[in-house]
């Protein structure tokens, strides 16, 4: 039996197979429409809701594009911008993401997020971000902002890569009026502390902010990416399912 659920956990962290019902579209977003994006979308006239979905510190990888081409297949409409190429950062230079050039992506984004609610398949549905470390802390910023309807953070580089390391920039956005976010953290991640995910956890429940937790013990940083041990391959797959879960809850029309 155990052979079973490891084969079965180990299927599903295996890249999903290009899906039938989705079709990939490139497009340019932003503020200033200068950053690459990649629109993915279901079959079918819609409309549906939308997720932006963020990428890591690494760029724009083969998992992200599967990340929004599995949420193609439950119905969703993915948009997935290259957020980080269009500012030239890189893995070395990544803390200008959460200092000189914070602000400007930011807006970035929720220009990105407008795009997404005027395509003809949102046509105006509700919308959400889901992002990844990097991707993580933005949506965390526009959950807080009421940018979306709902956010949810892997792993998310909260502490702004140790230029925040007390979460102030979260501190002074999140209110009761923010939108809920879903934080998902391993619990041995040896890159992002989970210290901080417990942290923003305290700082959402002081300004009684809707927000849901789970810390996945044994598993580390891109738990989702990496099924090299069992813990990180339990937590991949729990993960997602939280994470259809929340964004049912939150997205579809009652």
């Amino acid at each position: 039996m155990r052979l079973l659920v490891t084969l079965l956990l180990t299927t599903l962290l295996l890249p999903w197979a290009e899906p039938a019902a989705a079709k990939s579209t490139p497009l340019m977003v932003g503020v200033n429409g200068t950053m690459r994006a990649t629109l993915v979308t279901p079959e079918g006239p819609g409309p549906f809701p939308g997720v932006l979905v963020l990428h890591t510190s690494g760029g724009l990888q083969a998992a992200d594009t599967a990340f929004a081409e599995h949420l193609a297949e439950e119905g969703y409409v993915a948009l997935v911008p290259e957020f980080l190429l269009a500012y030239g950062i890189t893995q070395q230079t990544r803390t200008a993401t959460f200092t000189s050039d914070a602000a400007a992506i930011y807006a970035d984004l929720v220009a990105a997020l407008e795009t997404l609610g005027r395509s003809d398949k949102v046509a105006g549905r509700k919308v959400a971000v889901v992002g990844f470390s990097n991707g993580g802390y933005f949506a965390a910023w526009l959950a807080a902002s009421g940018k979306v309807a709902a956010g949810i953070s892997y792993y998310g580089a909260l502490s702004g890569a140790g230029t925040d390391r007390t979460l102030q920039r979260f501190k002074a956005s999140f209110t009761g009026e923010s939108a809920p976010l879903l934080i998902l953290h391993g619990a041995q991640d040896q890159t992002v502390p989970v210290a901080a995910a417990q942290r923003l956890a305290g700082i959402l429940a002081d300004a009684r902010s809707p927000y849901q937790i789970h810390l996945y013990p044994g598993a580390g940083h891109r738990f989702d990416r990496d099924g090299a041990s069992e813990a990180n391959r339990v937590a991949a797959a729990d993960a997602w399912q939280r994470s259809l879960a929340f964004l049912l809850l939150y997205l579809r029309d009652r």
